[in-house]
This record gives C-alpha cells, structure tokens and sequence, in this order.
C-alpha cells in the first residue's frame, strides 16, 4: 500500500484499490492475505540487525561456514551498515509512510497490501515489482507515460500479466515505448525505427512489417 502512495501521497484507500487492479497486483495481493502477520511487518533486514544476528549466533554460524567466511561476511556488513549511516538510517515500518487523513481511508483494504515487499522490492519477484510501479504510476494519473523496456528483463509469462497492466495504464494518455520485443510494440499507432541514433523507417506495426526494410528483417529474426 505504502509503495503505491509514493505514486499520491493523498491518495484514497479507494483509489490505490482501483490502482492496484488495474494493474494486475490483485492476485499476488491476495495471495499474501491470510498469510501476513506481525513477524513479517516487523522483520529487521538492516546491516545493523544481521550483524547483531550473526554475534549472537558466532559458534553455531563458524561451525557452519568456518571462521574465515565468518569473518569475511562480518567485514562486509560492516562495510554496509557504514554506507547506511552515511545515507541517514531509514527502516521502514508500517504506518510510516502512510500519515493520511481517515477520510481517505474509508475503504478497508484486505490484509495482503501490508505485506513488507523487502529491500529494494526483494520479496517480490521481477514481474511483481514492476506491477506495482504500473500501479503507482496510473494512481498518479499522468498526461504522458514513458516506458523503457518496460518488459525486457521478464519470462514469457510475467511479460504477458504486465503487458495486461501496461495496457490498462496507456488508455486514455500520450504513451512513448522503447523496446526490442515485438509483442510491446504490436499495438502503437506509430513506430520509429532507429539505427545507430538514426531514424530509418516510421509507420504503423502492420505497414513496416510487411514493408521489406529494416524493420520487417528485425521482425522475421525475432519470430
């Protein structure tokens, strides 16, 4: 929940719903419903809690991995809980970023949006993470969306539960697309070609692929 109010800090509990389904998080939302608890929410994942982890545990982990690695693993979260103090400590915690008004929190919303996503999004899997940056963007609501290989990095069927939020987000506004997939670009009413930083053929999906240039080679190679 609080990873989609960074899209709308004011935001409406109704709104970052509507967000959500739009952009296909519902079902891996759920899916933690039932299954979150205080553990979870509270679970301190800093350098300072792993290393305070790992004191407390010295003989059981030397024995493990033996003292070098030990010693070896000690040295490098050290070396992080550093960077960390010359970043400003930040530990998130829930009800920390969510300091709205009740009004905008009428709508009960399921237990599943409190799910602690981890460091850098960790916890969730690649085509997850980027569901939930679709539904922080629609609830903002913009005139122009920019996606940059938006889908580049995921398996077939991750791609394809994206491709179904990104589809949802371009209705209605301005949508400017880079990318290698054919599949992400079937549906633009207008395609640029590049090569090399220069524009080599524009038109339609259906007009350059059957139009025997650079674009239909690009596209029968990717078949």
């Amino acid at each position: 929940m609080e990873n989609i109010l960074y899209g709308k800090p004011n935001a409406t509990n109704d709104e970052i719903l509507e967000a959500a389904e739009l952009a296909n998080c519902m079902e891996f939302i759920d899916s933690h419903a039932g299954t979150n608890n205080g553990d979870e929410l509270a679970f301190d994942d800093s350098a300072q809690a792993l290393i305070k982890e790992m004191e407390e545990n010295k003989d059981k982990l030397i024995t493990l991995i033996g003292q070098a690695k030990y010693d070896e693993e000690m040295n490098l979260l050290k070396l992080v809980e550093k960077d960390d103090e010359k970043k400003g400590g930040f530990q998130a915690i829930s009800g920390a970023v969510d300091k709205r008004d009740e009004s905008l929190t009428k709508t009960k919303l399921s237990v599943g949006f409190e799910s602690a996503c981890g460091i850098k999004g960790g916890k969730l899997s690649g085509g997850q993470k980027q569901r939930v940056a679709i539904a922080r963007t629609i609830i903002r609501q913009p005139g122009i969306l920019i996606l940059d290989e938006a889908t580049s990095a995921l398996d077939e069927t991750s791609q394809k539960k994206v491709q179904g939020a990104l589809a949802n987000a371009m209705k209605g506004r301005t949508t400017i697309i880079i990318a290698h997939r054919m599949s992400t670009i079937e549906g633009c009413d207008k395609i640029f070609v590049l090569e090399n930083g220069v524009v080599k053929e524009e038109g339609g999906f259906s007009e350059l692929k059957a139009g025997g240039g650079l674009f239909s080679k690009l596209a029968q190679a990717r078949k």
